[in-house]
C-alpha cells in the first residue's frame, strides 16, 4: 500500500484541522483524526505531537495545532502486519501492525507487533523513515516448556521510566505465563521482568504499563475476552512482587489506562469480541488502599476503544476501532474534563 497516497485521499481532510463533534453527558468529545485501520496506541512527545499506531504498518505523527499538507504525517511506515484469525475459506481478519509507540526525548520506540510470537522486537528511531531503519532489541523466546509457547508477541502498552533508562512493555505471547518485559534503550536488551502467573495472579493479557511512584509499575490486565475479570496490579520493580491489586468491577476487557493523579486513572473499556466491534466506555477509577475501587462512568461510549493518553491540552485522547475491523473506520477522539 502506498501510505503517502492513503494520507492524501479522503483522510486529507485531517490536514485542514480537527473535524466532528459530539456531546456525551458533561464531556465534550471531538474527533481529531479518522480514516484509521484498527488503531491502537496514542501518545505524545515533548513537542506535543500526537503519535498513533495503525495496523496497516505505520506510525503517524501529527504536529501540534493546525496541520499543514507539507508536514509529515506517516512518520515511520513499512512495519509487518499479521492477522489474528482466519476461517475455513482462508479469509483472514483482525490485522495487527505496530501496537504501541512512545517517545524518549527525540527517540521513538515502537513495538514491532506484526511479526509472529517469539520474533517481535522493540524498534528505536531517531527520525522518520522505514521500519527497516529502526534499531532493534532482541526478541524473547519461550519462557516455559509448553510446546505451544512460541515466545513473546503482540507487544503493547509501552511506558518509560522517569530517567529514560528503562522501557516497560506488555507481552501477549503464551497465556499460560504472561509477562511484562523491560528493555534498556542503551544496550537494546529486552528481557522478561514481571510474571503474573509466578505470583498467583490468574488474570492474564497485560495491556498497559504506567510508571508509578517509589520504583513501582502499574499494569492493567484485560483478562479473558468478554469477561469481567480486569485487574490493575502495582508491582515493586526491585522485588518484582505485587504490592497491591485491584479488581475492576463491571468493566469488560479494559485495555487502556492513563494516570490522572495519585491513585486515580482514566480507563477505557474495550468490551472485546473477535467477531465484531462492541461498544465500550471511558471511565475513571480511584484505587483505594485496601483493594476497593471507585469507578465513575464519564458517559462517553465509543466503538471499541483501545488506548488512551492525556494530551498537552489536558484532554484525554482515545483510539477507537470504529464499527468494523480491518476498514478505515477507526479514529482518535479527544474528551474534555476527564478528571
Amino acid at each position: 500500500m502506498n501510505l503517502k497516497n492513503w494520507v492524501a485521499t479522503p483522510v486529507a481532510l485531517l490536514a485542514l484541522g480537527f473535524a466532528g463533534t459530539a456531546q456525551a453527558e458533561e464531556h465534550a468529545v471531538e474527533t481529531v483524526l479518522n480514516g484509521l485501520q484498527n488503531p491502537s496506541s496514542v501518545s505524545f512527545n515533548d513537542a506535543g505531537e500526537m503519535t498513533v499506531c495503525d495496523s496497516r504498518g505505520s506510525v503517524l505523527v501529527l504536529p501540534k495545532g493546525t496541520l499543514s499538507e507539507k508536514q509529515q504525517i506517516d512518520y515511520v511506515r513499512g512495519f509487518d502486519t499479521e492477522f489474528w484469525k482466519s476461517d475455513e475459506s482462508g479469509k483472514k481478519w483482525y490485522a495487527v501492525g505496530p501496537l504501541s509507540a512512545i517517545w524518549i526525548g527525540k527517540t521513538l520506540v515502537v513495538t514491532d507487533s506484526g511479526k509472529t510470537d517469539g520474533n517481535e522486537t522493540l524498534l528505536m528511531f531517531e527520525g522518520p523513515g522505514e521500519a527497516s531503519s529502526g534499531v532493534a532489541t532482541n526478541s524473547v523466546g519461550p519462557t516455559s516448556d509448553d510446546e505451544i509457547d512460541k515466545g513473546e508477541g503482540n507487544l503493547t502498552g509501552l511506558s518509560v521510566s522517569d530517567d529514560g533508562k528503562q522501557v516497560f512493555v506488555c507481552g501477549q505471547g503464551y497465556d499460560g505465563k504472561s509477562w511484562v518485559l523491560s528493555a534498556d534503550p542503551a544496550t537494546k536488551k529486552l528481557e522478561p521482568l514481571l510474571s503474573a502467573d509466578e505470583n498467583g495472579i490468574e488474570t492474564n493479557s497485560p495491556m498497559q504499563t504506567v510508571v508509578g511512584p517509589d520504583n513501582t509499575l502499574y499494569v492493567l490486565y484485560s483478562g479473558a475476552g468478554g469477561k469481567v475479570d480486569g485487574l490493575i496490579v502495582q508491582w515493586d520493580l526491585e522485588t518484582k512482587k505485587p504490592v497491591k491489586q485491584w479488581k475492576l468491577p463491571e468493566l469488560v476487557n479494559p485495555m487502556g489506562m492513563a494516570h490522572i493523579e495519585g491513585n486515580k486513572f482514566a480507563v477505557v473499556e474495550n468490551n472485546w469480541a473477535l467477531s465484531s466491534v462492541n461498544k465500550g466506555r471511558v471511565v475513571t477509577v480511584d484505587l483505594g488502599d485496601d483493594g476497593e475501587v471507585d469507578v465513575t462512568d464519564t458517559g462517553v461510549e465509543l466503538e471499541g476503544p483501545v488506548s488512551c493518553a492525556f494530551g498537552p491540552d489536558g484532554r484525554l485522547y482515545v483510539t477507537q476501532l470504529g464499527d468494523t475491523f480491518d476498514e478505515t473506520a477507526g479514529s482518535v477522539v479527544a474528551i474534555k474534563d476527564v478528571k
